[in-house]
């Protein structure tokens, strides 16, 4: 049955194909094949009037339709032609009436004749002054009217001016357009993109397409020999000193290059979306070009998660887990970290390292940093009617820091839900306090003297010494889990972790080990002795209801 299918399948795409080519042999040769039947239809009326009983019947009228075909496809000048040629078969050749064989009066034919050639000159003078009309639309809508450059309708045309073969899409960003047109007027710049098109036509090959989407902005459509020789070969024809009555131009270009294995594609505009992106990637980096890569795709897909970030917040498509944080002296729960997760509606679930470095390159970081306060503290409230007893930690980034309003915006969402200051702890990385540790120390006080503790996230992963961060009102230290990946095997980590926790307290600190994820790991770090750790040992990060079950089986183990 699917062998059925894909042979009916087949069969139909081979007559579609075969339908088309006859309908293109039929556009392109119409002049010749009107002519044909032209010259084959004026003997057959002839014949057909003749042998229906002459002139006298209304058969006669069939001679219109090869006048009028000349007439329209062929020109008014074939038109006048052909209308003489039927005057003359349905003239002095053409009888009255077959029968008798009486012939015309001068005057019936001749007037005749006369108003065949009319409609002859009419037809093909309408429809000459229709095709003129039509092409001055197509032009106009086609070609840009300031450069007289092909726009972005003329892409329609790619379907019989491109080679039937990959392509090669390259953008073409006059970068610095704007200064040109300010200093020499717009004149002048539409004259430089014309001589570019001009300099791109003669030296591309020759079923190349060039078009000017934007008044700044070409596209090169040409056969794919390699994307880097393409946009090498594009980059020699154009880059070149220019004068423009005398004027000399500096002219700044960025080139973006990308693919599409199917040539036909090329007439839809998002084709030209990588090679785009690719150019305005080159642009903000100075390069001469870029080629379309999984880079710019990551990219993409980055921009694509930043521009519905906010929705996500406000529909709830983001939620929080929480892992818990154990007390090694007793090994019980004594404390929850919040994590964020996303849940998008077509990716399905997206981990806190594929948004949350983008996030915090933008203003949102401040948004998703109150969300996930409210939340944290809002199910913490939810874990304290459930009977439990826990202290929640929330992680920062270094925006949040250096937000002159994060304090009083931070303070006014724990006075709103009415969580006791000493049962919340903020996590920030090492490095972020390192960014400008005055600013950092100031804020970071504001928090300690409202009855908020402070934790050092990451410890180890960043340069800074457990001397210099004494200067920082920290209550707890977190070793990161790189530490602890190795702490079994490699000696020079233990001897690391082991002098980080014996400092650490000496100075005043708590210490928690991130990572812990078996017994070896535990022992150690006990042997150590720590006083804190976290990890899969112990739990992974849980949603609300499955943590106030889990903390509730082993608060009371």
């Amino acid at each position: 049955m699917v062998l059925k299918r894909l042979e009916v399948d087949f069969m139909d795409s081979k007559n579609d194909t075969l339908l088309k080519r006859l309908f293109a042999y039929i556009e392109a040769h119409s002049k010749a094949i009107t002519a044909i039947g032209v010259i084959i239809m004026l003997p057959l009326v002839y014949l057909f009037v003749y042998y229906t009983g002459g002139i006298k019947y209304v058969y006669s009228h069939t001679m219109y339709i090869p006048i009028l075909l000349a007439g329209i496809i062929l020109g008014a000048k074939y038109g006048v032609l052909t209308a003489f040629v039927a005057g003359i078969l349905l003239g002095p050749l053409m009888p009255i009436d077959t029968t008798l064989h009486e012939p015309q009066l001068f005057i019936n034919w001749f007037y005749r004749m006369m108003i065949f050639i009319l409609m002859g000159f009419i037809s093909g003078y309408a429809s000459t002054r229709l095709r003129k009309n039509a092409r001055r639309i197509t032009e106009l809508m086609s070609f840009n009217q300031e450069t007289m450059i092909p726009n972005t309708n003329f892409l329609t045309n790619c379907d019989r001016l491109l080679e039937p073969t990959s392509q090669s899409i390259i953008t073409i960003l006059v970068t610095n357009h704007q200064s040109i047109i300010d200093v020499l007027g717009t004149e002048i710049f539409y004259r430089l993109m014309k001589e570019i098109y001009t300099d791109l036509l003669a030296a591309l090959p020759k079923r190349t397409m060039i078009v000017q989407s934007d008044s700044n902005k070409l596209w090169v459509i040409k056969a794919y020999e390699d994307l880097s020789s393409d946009a090498e070969m594009v980059l020699n024809i154009i880059n070149h000193p220019r004068v423009i009555d005398n004027i000399p131009l500096y002219v700044d270009y960025s080139l973006g290059v990308g693919m599409q294995s199917d040539w036909t594609r090329c007439k839809k505009m998002s084709t030209f979306k990588t090679a785009d992106a690719s150019a305005r990637y080159a642009a903000i980096r100075n390069l001469p070009y870029v080629v379309f890569d999984d880079t710019l795709i990551k990219r993409r897909q980055e921009y694509e998660l930043l521009a519905v970030f906010s929705k996500a917040l406000a529909e709830d498509q983001t939620f929080l887990v929480y892992q818990p944080k154990i007390d090694l002296k007793t090994m019980k729960p004594i404390g929850l970290e919040a994590l964020i997760r996303w849940r998008h509606p077509t990716k399905g679930m997206i981990m806190p390292d594929n948004f949350i470095p983008i996030v915090e390159q933008t203003k949102l970081i401040h948004s998703l940093t109150d969300w996930v306060f409210r939340k944290a503290l809002q199910e913490t409230l939810e874990c304290e009617a459930e009977g439990l007893d826990i202290e929640i930690s929330v992680n920062i980034s270094a925006k949040n820091l250096y937000d002159d309003s994060f304090f009083a915006r931070t303070m006014a969402i724990i006075e709103e839900m009415k969580v006791p200051k000493d049962k919340i702890e903020i996590e920030i990385t090492e490095s972020v306090l390192m960014i400008n540790p005055d600013e950092s120390k100031v804020m970071l006080d504001s928090f300690v003297a409202a009855g908020i503790r402070i934790a050092i996230d990451d410890f180890g992963k960043g340069y800074s010494s457990l001397a210099y961060l004494s200067q920082f009102p920290i209550d707890v230290i977190k070793i990161d889990k790189f530490f602890m990946r190795q702490i079994v095997q490699n000696t020079a980590s233990q001897q690391i972790v082991k002098a980080t926790i014996d400092l650490a307290k000496k100075l005043g600190y708590k210490v928690l080990a991130e990572g812990v994820e078996d017994k070896n790991v535990m022992d150690l770090i006990m042997d150590f002795h720590c006083d804190q750790a976290q990890g899969y040992y112990f739990a992974r990060p849980m949603d609300k209801q499955t943590v106030i079950e889990w903390f509730k089986e082993h608060s009371a183990a």
